[in-house]
């Protein structure tokens, strides 16, 4: 068996065994050779979106206790949302934060240079709008990357379909791919469907969830200031657009669709 072969089995093992723990398929093995050189087996993270869902992510994920975690490579288009998550996090969890500047990447290129930090079998986390998601995934795959992507992971059907292919090759090449679904993890609600799964409650002929919260997210955007531009201001502020958010029920009743359907397909 090749070094790089163990290599692969040896990181590929950690995230399987991960999967216990529900922000552990967020974890990314990055390996950046001029500066990790002999540390082979550290898991390293690179972020992709650098707002409030993907720097929780980057948090869940350094918990793990698999293994040695680091964050190494972070990438946003807007330079001062990439500081802030930096900042809360170096503060938080120290040496754990290997992200000096050459490896802080903005713009809307920063996805590939963030990327091209990581060799076949290492992890990205996307975090960014979910109109992009795709084309990160592609390029993902395209490197042999695993991957954990926050939901929602599409916006309209053309999205959907691009999504949906792109898993296929993914599963060809036996990449890990990991999607933030929370409630798949909870126990109460898996006991629920197995429970409705065994007939406990007879044939199910409707079923209906609320969700009660006040504004949340960038629903309420407030006015383009003049100084940005309007694709600027539009994914800054992507709640309040359907092509860059799919709207609420893609991105926040996405819990109660898979609640409904995961029973079908456990």
């Amino acid at each position: 068996m090749t070094k790089k072969t163990d290599h692969l089995r040896s990181r590929r093992t950690f995230i399987r065994n991960a999967g216990t723990i529900a922000a552990a398929s967020a974890l990314s093995g990055l390996w950046v050779p001029h500066v990790h050189a002999n540390e082979d087996h550290t898991i390293q993270i690179a972020l992709v979106g650098c707002g409030g869902r993907g720097t929780g992510a980057a948090v869940n994920a350094l918990a793990a206790r698999n293994g040695p975690v680091k964050l190494v490579a972070m990438a946003d288009v807007f330079s001062d949302r990439l500081a802030g998550s930096y900042r809360g996090l170096k503060q938080q969890l120290g040496d754990q934060i290997d992200v000096p500047e050459d490896r802080q990447f903005t713009g809307f290129d920063a996805y590939k240079q963030a990327m091209d930090c990581l060799r076949p079998g290492d992890i990205a986390i996307f975090a960014t709008p979910p109109a992009f998601r795709w084309v990160h995934f592609g390029y993902a795959i395209s490197k042999d990357l695993n991957v954990f992507m926050e939901k929602p992971v599409t916006v309209d059907g053309p999205s959907t379909r691009r999504m949906l292919e792109l898993a296929e090759k993914s599963v060809q090449k036996n990449l890990k791919v990991g999607v933030g679904l929370m409630w798949r993890h909870c126990l109460a609600r898996r006991e629920l469907h197995d429970r409705i799964r065994a007939g406990e409650i007879g044939n199910l002929i409707t079923l209906r969830a609320y969700r009660m919260h006040g504004p949340i997210g960038s629903f309420l955007s407030p006015p383009k200031p003049d100084n940005v531009s309007d694709l600027e201001y539009q994914i800054r502020n992507f709640h309040s657009y359907l092509w860059a958010s799919g709207g609420c029920y893609s991105d926040f009743y996405i819990h109660f669709f898979f609640f409904f359907l995961y029973p079908q397909h456990r």
